[in-house]
């Protein structure tokens, strides 16, 4: 009697200059207990040797296929890789992280036992020193709706809109590419509409992924990108899921806080008075709500409303507390 064959998985690794950590990573994907990959690097006209490991690795292990093409950014080198998939399902690695052993046989595991569209897990950030943290509940872990995702994604401890800790069915990509305008926080509008077209999604909250924290991890530059990703979330919501609402403007407003503490960090507040107007208007609009559902701790209640208030104030007290904490992230 012979087992049934397992469905193909393609994993596709964006790659741009990052010859130092990119052995890493392929080594933690040939090596997934999970056999049946086809691994997609996309070599988007690197400068330095990566294109080349690339190819060494690929002389290495047929699953491995490259495709080289001039520098075109993320959300281009994620959807040449999704243009030529083969798999049944799709899922990301992006080529300065790594994933533990059994991270794509859990998520197809999971897919399978729930007959799910989208499976996710958790992943961990992984410091220079090579120490992790997770702020995912541990335990965790549960089938859900559209509707139920997208209360999750917008409440903390739980997944986020990135694209490398999921699976999904191939078909959820149908008529679906990562916007090639984006610089960054490309990822979210296309995890929203994979949360929107699933019609069940499992997440367990183990954190099989890496999520190396390199030196310019943090310094995203300013776009309102993000924002505007999380204000059409909420309008979709709105309009097809009202009752999370009030998780939907928790999100988008915890999206908008974020983009105004790294304008008040980079100084640039003058050239950036646009956005803290629309801040200012969405906060005063939505806080209500949010505050009504118990979404906000006091402090951070306290934090926003001044923002409302006093921008000015708020930008001198942000920049004491970053002095004094600057480990934390700027959301």
């Amino acid at each position: 009697m012979t087992m049934p064959s397992q469905p193909l998985i393609s994993i596709i690794v964006p790659v741009y200059n990052v010859e130092r950590y990119l052995d890493q990573c392929m080594q933690s994907l040939v090596c997934q207990t999970y056999a049946n990959l086809e691994i997609i690097m996309v070599d988007d006209g690197s400068t330095d040797s990566s294109g080349e490991k690339c190819d060494t690795w690929a002389e290495r292990d047929s699953r491995i296929r490259v495709i080289h093409q001039s520098n075109a950014g993320l959300a281009a080198a994620r959807n040449t890789g999704l243009d030529a998939a083969a798999g049944v399902y799709i899922g990301f690695v992006d080529s300065d992280d790594h994933v533990l052993p059994d991270m794509f046989g859990t998520l197809m595991r999971n897919m399978e036992n729930a007959d799910a569209d989208l499976s996710i897990v958790s992943y961990a950030r992984e410091g220079l020193d090579g120490k992790t943290y997770c702020n995912a509940l541990p335990g965790k872990k549960m089938v859900m709706t559209s509707e139920d995702a997208f209360k999750y994604v917008n409440i903390h401890g739980y997944f986020y809109v990135v694209a490398w800790d999921k699976l999904a069915k191939k078909e959820l990509f149908d008529g679906l590419r990562y916007p090639v305008d984006a610089q960054y926080a490309e990822d979210s509008p296309v995890t929203y509409q994979l949360l929107d077209r699933a019609e069940r999604i499992v997440y367990e909250s183990a954190p099989l992924y890496r999520y190396r924290m390199t030196e310019g991890s943090q310094s995203h530059g300013i776009t309102d990108k993000f924002a505007q990703s999380t204000g059409n979330m909420l309008e979709l919501v709105r309009r097809k899921y009202p009752q999370d609402e009030p998780y939907a403007a928790y999100g988008h407003l915890e999206s908008i806080v974020g983009t105004c503490n790294r304008i008040i960090l980079a100084h640039k507040r003058k050239e950036w008075s646009g956005f803290e107007r629309y801040a200012r208007v969405r906060l005063r609009n939505l806080l209500p709500l949010v505050e009504k559902y118990g979404l906000l701790s006091r402090s951070q209640l306290l934090q926003w409303k001044l923002l409302v208030v006093s921008p000015a104030l708020y930008s001198v007290m942000y920049r004491c507390y970053k002095r004094r904490h600057p480990e934390i992230s700027s959301h």
